[in-house]
């Protein structure tokens, strides 16, 4: 795990090219975090040198998807934070794929919001 010195509260790094979805992650994991966003892969890419703690991850991004910048996280380090899929995709093989690119966690759109930050807080813990 990839601890921030001192007091600072966690880093999460959140994913979505929808405001609204991102805005909503940010409130349904409260003021325990701080955040950094992105709107797609590349800005993700970027945002990997702040050293989030964990990130939340959606799989329809424009340009790359989602499972393809995880893919690539995995891939080139050994040390990499935990990533939480959000998908309004949900079959079974869709979070098989996630989970196969590299997912700590798969959690399908509509969330409840006391489910996800338990499955952030789940991770950063571990």
């Amino acid at each position: 795990m990839r601890k921030a010195a001192g007091t600072l509260r966690p880093l999460i790094l959140i994913c979505d090219d929808e405001l609204p979805l991102r805005e909503l992650i940010k409130a349904a994991l409260g003021d325990r975090y701080r955040y950094i966003e992105a709107g797609d892969a590349s800005e993700a890419e970027a945002a990997m040198d702040q050293n989030p703690e964990a990130i939340v991850l959606d799989v329809m991004l424009p340009g790359k998807s989602g499972i393809d910048f995880l893919s690539e996280l995995r891939s080139g380090a050994d040390d990499t934070p935990p990533v939480v899929v959000v998908s309004a995709w949900q079959s079974p093989a869709d979070e098989k794929a996630a989970l196969g690119a590299g997912a700590d966690a798969f959690v399908g759109k509509p969330f409840d919001p006391e489910d996800l930050a338990a499955v952030v807080e789940g991770l950063i813990a571990a």
